[in-house]
């Protein structure tokens, strides 16, 4: 995992256009180089105004592999979500779920959060065997939780929580 940079930016593109991506992302439809640039923007001023950490992830060739991050709750300190996305060449290597364990110890051992929340549109298989292989417990569903593309959408719910890594 590093940060992300200008030279990411196609490979962003290429997978926020993906109909996987697409389907179970609120990425913009016809997603432009344009959008990833302020994405790059919008990850850079988050990143410095302390509210979330983004990472990309890569292959052994340093190459855009997908997009990690824990964004902090506003309200309360010891709380943060996770979201993430992966480049469908680098699906199924198991890139994402070793990610989401080490952005997650981070958060706890650093930052001193005390439960990381993941959601993900009920039906959105990928994502929830990632955060399973990553310890995230599931908790449910919430129905009608999320903004899905105009519409309202359940949502799988799954934590983990401080002590789950002890």
């Amino acid at each position: 995992m590093r940060p992300m940079e200008e030279r990411d930016l196609d490979a962003i593109v290429t997978t926020c256009r993906d109909p996987d991506t697409l389907r179970w992302t609120t990425v913009p439809e016809g997603y432009t180089r344009a959008d990833a640039e302020d994405f790059l923007r919008f990850v850079q001023g988050t990143w410095a105004a302390g509210t979330s950490a983004n990472f990309v992830l890569t292959d052994a060739a340093d190459r855009y592999a997908g997009s990690i991050d824990l964004r902090l709750s506003p309200t309360d300190p010891l709380l943060a979500d996770v979201g993430f996305m992966t480049a469908p060449p680098a699906r199924g290597r198991g890139y994402q779920p070793a990610a989401l364990a080490a952005l997650c110890a981070w958060g706890f051992t650093t930052l001193g959060l005390a439960r990381i929340e993941w959601r993900a549109n009920v039906g959105n298989v990928a994502s929830r065997r990632a955060a399973e292989k990553a310890g995230f417990a599931m908790e449910g569903t919430a129905r009608g939780a999320l903004h899905h593309r105009g519409n309202r959408v359940d949502a799988w719910v799954g934590a983990l929580l401080a002590e789950d890594l002890s």
